[in-house]
């Protein structure tokens, strides 16, 4: 896995998509290059919505990226070998349930947050796994109160 450090926080209520590029500036050469190119990725995923919670996350638990969570959706920007990035969009709308969870095996924790949608056949599982336990917490709850 790519070991993602998220040096910009989100301060106060929430952040825009010029707030966080602005931001960048602040950087040192590699991060902030990477920081650019995931952002101008995401920007057409994120239609001028405030993001409330920045993060770094994995899709799946393959890829490490940075996570942007909205008040309708979550975007990770899962960084791929070679500097490829990759958006993955989760509307909260298009799914039926949510759930959480906290996962310990061989001395490692790992959280997880679990999107379903039922489908014909079976029902198609999303999940956002490794987002840091200190901001764990604060984002399902986010997450949770804009699904409903």
């Amino acid at each position: 896995m790519n070991n993602i450090n998220v040096e910009i926080t989100v301060v106060g209520e929430y952040s825009t998509y010029e707030q966080l590029y602005a931001e960048a500036e602040k950087l040192p050469k590699t991060i902030r290059l990477q920081w650019i190119k995931a952002l101008k990725i995401v920007k057409k995923n994120l239609n001028n919505e405030k993001i409330y919670f920045l993060s770094s996350a994995a899709f799946s638990g393959t890829t490490m990226g940075y996570l942007f969570v909205t008040d309708t959706k979550s975007i990770l920007a899962e960084i791929r070998p070679f500097g490829k990035i990759r958006p993955h969009e989760i509307k909260y709308s298009d799914y039926s349930e949510i759930d959480h969870d906290i996962l310990k095996a061989l001395g490692m924790t790992a959280s997880l947050i679990e999107f379903k949608k039922s489908g014909f056949l079976r029902s198609k599982k999303i999940r956002i796994t490794h987002i840091p336990l200190n901001e764990f917490e604060n984002i399902f709850k986010f997450i949770k109160r804009h699904y409903s």
